[in-house]
C-alpha cells in the first residue's frame, strides 16, 4: 500500500503505519480465537461421545446385575441369658464438673434473700382510710355575648335592624385600597339588603 501511494506527508505515513499494526493485532487476536473455538468443539465432541458411551453401559448394567448370593444361615439363635450370669453395665457418675474455659467465668447464682417480709394483715384488723381527693380547679364560666359583642357569633348582623345571614352582602369598599401590585385590592364591607345600611 506504501508502495503504491508516492510523496506522503509524515502525518499520513504515522497513521498508516499505527493503522497497520492495529490489523495485525486484529489478525491475531481473530487466530487466537478461532483456535479456542476449534478447542471447545472438540471438547463438545469427545464430552458427546462419553456421554452416549456412558448410557449405553447404564442400560445395559440393570440386566447383568444380579443380586449376590446370601451366606447360608448357620447362625445359632441366641439364648436368653440367665439370671445368674447377667452383670448390668455400669452406670456413669452422675456429678460431673462442668468444663473449665480458659479466660472465661462460670455463672455463679447469688444467694437466696432472707425474708424479713411480714404477712399481710386481714381487713378486719385495719380500718381502710381512702387517699385524700386532689383540689379540684375552679370552673371558669364564659360570660354569654350578645352577637353585637362576640364577633365569632353571627358575623352577619345588621347593627340597625338586626338582620342576619343572607340578607347581609360583602361588597368592595372602593374608598379603602389595599394594594395597587399586581391589581388593585379594595377591602371588604356589608350591606344590608333591606335597610342599605352599610358597615364593616
Amino acid at each position: 500500500m506504501k508502495n503504491n501511494i508516492t510523496e506522503l506527508p509524515p502525518e499520513y505515513e504515522e497513521m498508516l503505519d499505527k493503522l497497520e499494526s492495529q490489523i495485525t493485532e486484529l489478525f491475531s487476536e481473530i487466530h487466537y480465537y478461532q483456535a479456542l473455538v476449534t478447542e471447545k468443539e472438540n471438547t463438545i465432541i469427545r464430552l458427546t461421545t462419553e456421554n452416549r458411551y456412558l448410557k449405553a453401559q447404564v442400560q445395559d448394567s440393570p440386566q447383568k446385575i444380579t443380586p449376590p448370593p446370601s451366606p447360608p444361615q448357620q447362625l445359632k439363635t441366641p439364648s436368653p441369658p440367665s439370671q445368674e450370669s447377667y452383670t448390668p453395665p455400669p452406670l456413669p457418675p452422675q456429678h460431673l464438673d462442668p468444663p473449665s474455659y480458659p479466660g472465661r467465668q462460670l455463672y455463679v447464682p447469688p444467694p437466696p434473700r432472707p425474708q424479713h417480709l411480714k404477712a399481710p394483715s386481714s381487713p378486719s384488723q385495719e380500718s381502710y382510710t381512702p387517699p385524700p381527693q386532689p383540689p379540684q380547679p375552679p370552673q371558669h364560666t364564659e360570660p354569654t355575648l350578645t352577637p353585637r359583642e362576640d364577633t365569632r357569633i353571627n358575623k352577619r348582623v345588621c347593627p340597625e335592624c338586626g338582620a342576619m345571614g343572607f340578607a347581609i352582602k360583602e361588597v368592595d369598599d372602593r374608598s379603602r385600597v389595599l394594594s395597587y401590585n399586581p391589581q388593585r385590592i379594595y377591602a371588604k364591607k356589608k350591606v344590608c339588603t333591606k335597610c342599605r345600611c352599610e358597615f364593616v
